[in-house]
């Protein structure tokens, strides 16, 4: 059996003025996510983190921190818009967060860290007027008022796709394999399937029941159609303290075949990401017919 809890929420901001917005709102998200959940819920802002005898409880540390403090994978999945274009005042941003396990627990934690105006640049800035839930079964989004529902990642395996062709589209993504990054022209139907079963396994361990391997017959279908490029992403290290680049790959393909084993763990690809570094936006996969 595989299964896992989630949650996920969709926030609506409202852009305060013109501007272009970012094809990259992850790290700007993820650093105000960052310095305003620990002021509202830190008991001891004088001391680091590491030395805290509270670290293992703290909503700060149990939801941001989880990495390096549970050695567990994040509990909370970015999902970003990627789009470049630009802004007048009162058009919207979405954000989508899932949230892994009893994260969901702190949801309002999260709304709350994120409800002020966020500067997402030089005179780029941004209000969250709404909140939503999504429904993954129902593939609607719903308006979030005094709880936040939980789904079963088990529910996905009675899903059906009824096609014998689905696109597959990658929004920046870190992928890894025997400690080593692929590059776009190393990716491959091996690496797809692999990077599948891995990230569905650790938050399975992690946050939910693995009782069986994930098995993923590679002969039932093929990839057509390979459309990747390479798309390096900065982010600041904390613990180096300096901005490392990290190899990102972008673009599209198609998958062909029976796909009625590997579509259940493609929806579920769509609500956790990919990869490596998902909380701070990398990761996001679309499957589109």
């Amino acid at each position: 059996m595989i299964d896992f809890e989630f949650s996920r929420i969709r926030l609506e901001y409202t852009a305060l003025s013109e501007f272009q917005q970012p094809y990259f709102l992850g790290p700007a998200i993820r650093d105000v996510f960052d310095r305003r959940l620990k002021k509202m819920v830190c008991i001891k802002p004088g001391e680091e983190c590491i030395t805290c005898e509270f670290n293992k409880t703290c909503p700060y540390t149990i939801i941001f921190e989880t990495e390096i403090y549970l050695k567990k994978p994040s509990k909370y999945v970015l999902q970003p818009e990627y789009d470049e274009k630009d802004l007048k005042e009162g058009d919207k941003i979405y954000i989508d967060i899932t949230l892994l396990g009893f994260a969901s627990n702190f949801w309002q934690f999260i709304i709350q860290s994120l409800s002020t105006v966020i500067n997402l640049g030089k005179d780029s800035f941004i209000k969250q007027t709404d909140a939503f839930y999504y429904h993954p079964f129902a593939d609607k989004y719903f308006p979030l008022k005094s709880e936040i529902p939980r789904f079963n990642a088990s529910y996905f395996f009675d899903l059906k796709t009824g096609r014998d062709e689905l696109q597959i589209k990658f929004y920046p993504t870190s992928l890894k394999l025997n400690g080593e990054y692929i590059m776009f022209n190393e990716f491959d139907k091996n690496i797809f399937i692999e990077a599948i079963k891995n990230r569905i396994s650790n938050v399975a361990v992690n946050y939910g029941t693995k009782t069986e391997k994930i098995f993923i017959n590679k002969s039932k279908f093929e990839i057509t159609d390979l459309n990747l490029k390479p798309a390096p992403v900065k982010k600041w290290s904390n613990r180096k303290k300096r901005k490392m680049t990290i190899p990102v790959i972008e673009g599209n393909f198609k998958i062909k075949g029976d796909l009625s084993e590997i579509y259940p763990y493609l929806t579920m690809i769509e609500n956790i990401n990919i990869g490596k570094e998902v909380n701070l936006g990398l990761g996001k996969v679309e499957v589109k017919f």
